[in-house]
């Protein structure tokens, strides 16, 4: 990957956005998809461009709910609202590329889930469970691989709630990505491990 992961921070605005596209790059993730304001938009595509990645904007923006600085939920509003953020479904694949987009468009989360490469007993607890009156998810974590609670730090390793803190393929999953972190940024990848390992007593 020509580009480093600084680069990609400084691009997509975070490291756990950063993280994801440099899965993306590396081929152990297929599509991605992440919300971005306006202003935001003109780094992001012609990041993508440049190194043949295909991104497509959500056909609607989000506001988020709650006042976190991490947010489970959303507001949908249309598109030419002045506030809030599209969506973008980023792929090497151009064909994954949109049908993110339209499964989110059509409330299809399970097939949304499924493109998104997250394990299907995954996909099947969110459905199941993420609704009205739920809209957190996040277990108390037995291991560092699914461990969530520091998503507000800029600190995780996977990007879908695990229907179980010992899920073992979110573990892999979990496992799969250190190890590319952990080729391109060996001091960030030390740094999360260090955060996301559980302390006893």
């Amino acid at each position: 990957m020509k580009k480093g992961f600084e680069h990609l921070e400084r691009v997509f605005g975070s490291k756990t956005k950063a993280q994801e596209i440099l899965f993306l790059l590396e081929g152990v993730k297929e599509v991605v998809r992440q919300g971005f304001y306006p202003p935001e938009l003109k780094e992001v595509e012609k990041f993508c461009t440049e190194v043949n990645l295909f991104a497509v904007r959500s056909k609607f923006k989000i506001l988020l709910a709650d006042s976190e600085v991490y947010s489970n939920r959303g507001i949908r509003v249309k598109e030419d609202d002045s506030r809030g953020m599209y969506m973008i479904y980023i792929s090497k694949d151009e064909k994954k590329a949109y049908l993110a987009s339209y499964y989110e468009m059509m409330g299809e989360w399970k097939n949304l889930g499924l493109v998104l490469g997250y394990p299907l007993c995954c996909v099947d607890f969110f459905c199941q469970r993420f609704g009205k009156e739920v809209f957190d998810l996040e277990l108390i974590p037995t291991n560092e691989w699914t461990n969530l609670t520091k998503r507000a730090e800029d600190c995780v390793l996977i990007s879908h709630f695990p229907c179980s803190s010992d899920c073992e393929k979110s573990i892999e999953i979990g496992q799969r990505n250190y190890v590319v972190l952990k080729k391109y940024d060996y001091d960030r990848a030390k740094e999360m491990m260090e955060k996301l390992k559980l302390r006893n007593g």
